[in-house]
């Protein structure tokens, strides 16, 4: 018996940090932090927790542990990637232990 986690699909969400946006952004801007967002489940037949790693332009930037998650049970996880310098970067999240499919998600998006 052991946990394995999944994404659950949703892809990843990608917005201004909250924490770090003094003039109100709406959509990411290098004048504001970024925040991403993405979901996991845990598809195993143990509880566990999911250990997610978070890559930005191809370089490790940080990872995100889940709460223990029984089977079935998912849990939203909310990272801060910092400011980012205009124009296109690439997010990519990883899960471990991941079931095989499923455990890594990217997203291309735009800073202005």
């Amino acid at each position: 018996m052991s946990a394995m986690f999944e994404f659950t699909g949703g892809g990843i969400g990608v917005m201004p940090d909250p924490d770090d946006n003094p003039n109100g952004h709406v959509v990411p801007h290098h004048e504001s932090g970024i925040r991403i967002s993405f979901q996991v489940v845990n598809v195993g037949d143990a509880g566990g927790n999911a250990d997610v790693g978070v890559e930005v332009d191809d370089a490790f930037l940080t990872s995100w542990q889940s709460s223990f998650l029984d089977p079935g049970n998912s849990e939203t996880g909310f990272v801060s990637l910092g400011r980012l310098t205009e124009g296109e970067h690439t997010v990519l999240t990883f899960v471990n232990p991941g079931s095989g499919q499923a455990d890594h998600e990217s997203n291309t998006f735009i800073v202005g």
